[in-house]
């Protein structure tokens, strides 16, 4: 039931509005002053304030005000009469969501208080829905504990902060690049406006173009009537680009395009449309790579590539397997009503030596599908899929005999960290010696893809 509060000297518009309100089932509270009625928002639950401009004790434009002062939400509508017209336009400039000149009719304020209301409702599902967004994609959404991963979380951070830049998200498939996306859009300014997003891989050029800026009436034979592309709904807000190393050459000009003029037609269209979205894109293909290679093309790459995040793969990131493990189990615990109270040591062995090739989306899809199907107390290794179980990192003895190079590790122990590191660097170096300095040709060497690389090299200081 809606609240209603009724402020006004004259008793019997009190009186009337009072009647004609609580017939269509409102609950509605009376004040003969300013002063009485702000009493009542203070202590009362009020949705809607029908409030006169001319009241015996305070200003209504000022009461108007106060009220906004302790509750924005509350609508307030302007009651006026003959004379106080530019007073009560004065009171819309105060937030006030519409006014009525004295003497009215009882329908004409129903139906105007049914019309607030609806817009009220509307409101607050939109701010709930951005709220919710907001929660689902925080940053705090982002889990895991390793150095790559609190670099990419400042990145994010500081890319929110400013929200017309162009985004590039490079990382294998399952790392996370459209959560990453998210975050940045749900908090930053433009987190009021639509997040669009479009698998470029998953749909024909032909039908691409459509897709992105919509057409107009009869421009190709199944076009019975205009249509609004994505970057037009994307207007005010983000839109993503999913996988858009597999965009075609052609469209890449087009996208080139919008982000040099900011605006497009649409197909068949005459008309130019402004565009105020902000572009981010991703991909698992080495892009530089791409360019070289002439599949990509080179100013585009430089017109996303302002600001570049690099998702390592989890193979890479091992820190992040058991706190990502124990996110799963909270999330799966919350949507199936179940206890797993955790993982056992035996298993996290399994978990943090496995190569996870589906990276963050294999962990999330293996917790899911063992709380579905078994009901552990605690996670145990008989629990976990076979390939988990059966996969076998080669030790470090068996890699340096290998190589001709035994390895024993010494009695009184080693800095770990520390002589992996110098052996990646070693590595590295002579792979670079090798090709002369060609990142693409040492990557390959190595078995890495070029942004691997690229990230190794800074965290290990290597010029």
């Amino acid at each position: 039931m809606n609240h209603i509060l009724i402020i006004d000297d004259q008793k019997l518009i009190r009186s009337s509005l009072k009647v004609a309100l609580e017939k269509e089932a409102y609950a509605v509270r009376l004040a003969r002053s300013g002063t009485e009625g702000l009493g009542i928002v203070r202590e009362h639950d009020v949705d809607l304030v029908l409030l006169d401009i001319m009241l015996p004790d305070l200003n209504g434009i000022d009461v108007l005000k106060k009220i906004k002062e302790i509750d924005p939400d509350i609508i307030v509508i302007m009651m006026t009469g003959y004379g106080t017209i530019e007073s009560a336009v004065q009171a819309m400039k105060h937030d006030a969501f519409d006014y009525i000149s004295k003497p009215f009719k009882a329908e004409t304020i129903t139906t105007i208080l049914k019309f607030a209301l609806e817009t009220q409702r509307l409101k607050k599902e939109v701010r709930g829905f951005r709220d919710r967004n907001r929660t689902l994609y925080g940053t705090d959404k982002i889990i895991g504990q390793s150095e790559a991963l609190h670099k990419i979380l400042e990145t994010v951070r500081k890319v929110s902060q400013i929200d017309s830049t162009t985004v590039l998200i490079q990382g294998e498939s399952g790392t996370g690049k459209e959560l990453v996306a998210k975050a940045i859009h749900y908090n930053s300014a433009r987190c009021n406006g639509p997040f669009v997003e479009i698998n470029c891989s998953a749909i024909p050029y032909t039908l691409l173009e459509s897709e992105l800026f919509g057409h107009e009436q009869g421009a190709f034979t199944d076009a019975k009537k205009t249509k609004k592309g994505l970057m037009e709904q994307a207007n005010g807000g983000t839109l993503f680009l999913d996988e858009i190393g597999d965009m075609e050459l052609g469209m890449q000009a087009k996208i080139l395009n919008v982000l040099q003029e900011r605006k497009f037609r649409r197909l068949g269209g005459d008309q130019m449309i402004n565009t105020d979205a902000r572009i981010i894109a991703a991909t698992h293909h080495d892009l530089r790579d791409d360019v070289d290679k002439k599949k990509f093309r080179q100013d585009l790459f430089y017109r996303l590539d302002v600001i570049h995040i690099y998702l390592p793969p989890l193979r890479e990131r091992k820190e992040d397997i058991i706190p990502l493990t124990k996110y799963f189990i909270h999330e799966f615990n919350q949507s199936f009503n179940k206890t797993v109270r955790g993982v056992s040591q035996d298993a996290i062995n399994l978990l943090t030596h496995y190569a996870w090739p589906g990276n963050v989306r294999e962990v999330r899809n293996t917790i899911e599908r063992i709380m579905i199907i078994d009901t552990p107390e605690i996670i145990q290794s008989r629990h976990l899929p076979v390939e988990i179980t059966a996969w076998q990192p080669l030790s470090v003895k068996t890699e340096r005999r290998e190589e001709g190079q035994e390895f024993m590790l010494p009695e009184q122990g080693m800095d770990f960290r520390a002589h992996t590191e110098s052996i990646q660097r070693r590595l590295i170096r002579e792979a670079l010696q090798k090709t002369e300095g060609s990142k693409s040709r040492a990557a390959k060497l190595l078995n890495l893809d070029r942004f691997a690389l690229r990230y190794l090299m800074n965290k290990l200081h290597i010029t």
